[in-house]
């Protein structure tokens, strides 16, 4: 279970990585991004934290905001994580 929430954690911060570039990239306020996708303010900005695990479908409109479809941000998330990252336990 410890090797599970380490990996989660990695990867919502991973997450939150790409959510802030994407923003700061749009120049765009957090307020704005919020309302376009009718999200809380809070609720993106822990988002952007990586202190958030959105649902799916919550996930699906963040991409939209940013014109992006869902597997491009996915995508994006596993770029930032190290090469052959997995979510489950490594074997070596």
């Amino acid at each position: 279970m410890q090797v599970y929430q380490t990996k989660k954690k990695e990867f919502l911060q991973a997450f939150g990585r790409v959510m802030s570039k994407l923003r700061a990239d749009s120049k765009r306020s957090a307020r704005s991004v919020a309302y376009d996708i009718n999200m809380s303010k809070t609720t993106l900005l822990l988002s952007e934290t990586g202190k958030l695990d959105p649902q799916i479908t919550t996930f699906c409109r963040i991409a939209e905001a940013y014109y992006l479809k869902p597997e491009k941000l996915l995508q994006m998330i596993y770029e930032e994580l190290p090469e052959n990252w997995t979510m489950t336990e490594d074997d070596n």
